[in-house]
């Protein structure tokens, strides 16, 4: 079954409202089988949306449309599947009857504009909301089937599993396993792995990149070439694992942040229990800080603010104050201007541990002060779980 998912409304399109339904809705569809070719979203013009969904059908066996169905005059979806289908709008006084209840439940007239949300296609089935005012529909005729569903989550979802049962979809098990590597592009990656790299989906994300792959034999012939690469799988977190291994060997940990601006203790703090293995930490955002902190005044005399040196006395000094067994730390250049001659993206992690300190450097692209800034963080975390 070729299947399409249309997000219907201008928000959508100018960023006033993030569409995460049509992302949500193909992924549930690949589960179940379904091969999703496309997804978009379109603005609250008839035309463009009769358009639309006239193309999807001729294209596609199935199509799921979000959106659309409330009761003011932009909600043209019913209007648009009508004539998409060739079929007039019909009123049900039944479903009328329906959404008046759900005003008299919160003691409210209905107002008449939700008069239109009772009509439908004529040959299309009601999916009834159990949340909200829009009931959605089914439509098949011709091969093909069109199902439109309102905007909310809170709302479709239960209308989704509802149209699922009705249509005979249902997820099927497929192996899927997700790969999290660090320190390797996906220019790297498929270097390295050659013609696996077809096989898989590669996905960058500020933790390194993911491969997810659907095949078991697959899985170790990656783990082969990639070893030493991979940090984790599935739903891991650097900060999970790096609380896991703190809390198997009985020891602690604390930090000192600059460029990060307390993103690294934030990570460490998700995790349930971290209280367990995590002393505390320090943001010592300017140079005065890091000295009050104990910083050598003669390391960033000789060295400046960012440099391998400066993030090893960090580590040593967060691990000395708060007498943990581990001191992590970061510093360098967020942006938007360069620092002491580096440029933006420029990140040093320090590591101080009871055998000595240790300190690598790190260079991101300059996709913006957030970016760096969370780059960085997931970067001294996998620097100590791949260091300490």
């Amino acid at each position: 079954m070729k299947a399409t998912v249309i997000g219907v409304g201008t928000e959508l399109l100018v960023g006033h409202t993030q569409d995460t339904n049509t992302a949500e809705l193909a992924a549930d569809l690949l589960e179940s089988g379904a091969e999703v070719e496309v997804s978009f979203r379109v603005a609250d013009e008839l035309e463009p949306l009769v358009r639309e969904l006239a193309h999807a059908l001729r294209h596609h066996d199935l199509v799921v449309t979000t959106g659309g169905l409330g009761p003011t005059p932009d909600d043209l979806t019913r209007e648009a599947v009508a004539r998409a289908i060739g079929a007039p709008l019909v009123a049900d006084e039944a479903m009328l009857e329906k959404i008046r209840a759900f005003f008299d439940r919160m003691g409210r007239p209905m107002p008449e504009a939700n008069r239109r949300q009772a009509m439908r296609p004529r040959g299309a089935e009601w999916i009834e909301n159990p949340r909200g005012t829009a009931p959605g529909f089914l439509w098949q005729g011709g091969g093909k089937t069109l199902l439109a569903l309102p905007g909310p989550p809170e709302e479709w979802r239960p209308m989704w599993e509802e149209a699922k049962r009705r249509l005979g979809l249902s997820k099927k098990p497929r192996y899927r396993k997700v790969l999290k590597t660090f320190g390797l592009g996906e220019s790297q990656l498929a270097e390295i792995l050659g013609p696996l790299f077809a096989e898989v989906g590669s996905y960058a994300k500020p933790w390194g990149v993911e491969l997810v792959v659907h095949d078991e034999d697959l899985v170790k012939k990656i783990r082969k070439k990639l070893k030493g690469k991979i940090w984790g799988e599935d739903e891991d977190t650097l900060a999970g694992l790096v609380h896991r291994r703190l809390l198997a060997e009985g020891k602690t940990l604390a930090v000192m942040e600059s460029v990060t601006g307390g993103l690294v203790a934030e990570l460490l703090t998700e995790v349930p229990g971290a209280s367990r293995t995590f002393r505390g930490g320090m943001v010592s955002y300017t140079r005065e800080a890091k000295a009050r902190f104990g910083v050598p005044e003669e390391v960033l005399e000789a060295h400046g603010q960012v440099s391998a040196p400066t993030a090893r006395a960090m580590a040593e000094a967060a691990r000395r104050l708060l007498d943990a067994d581990f001191g992590l730390a970061v510093t360098g250049v967020a942006g938007p201007e360069a620092l002491e001659g580096h440029p933006v993206g420029t990140v040093f992690v320090g590591l101080a541990t009871d055998r000595g300190s240790w300190a690598r450097p790190y260079r991101f692209p300059d996709q913006g002060r957030e970016r760096v800034r969370l780059r960085a963080a997931y970067a001294a975390l996998a620097y100590f779980w791949s260091e300490a």
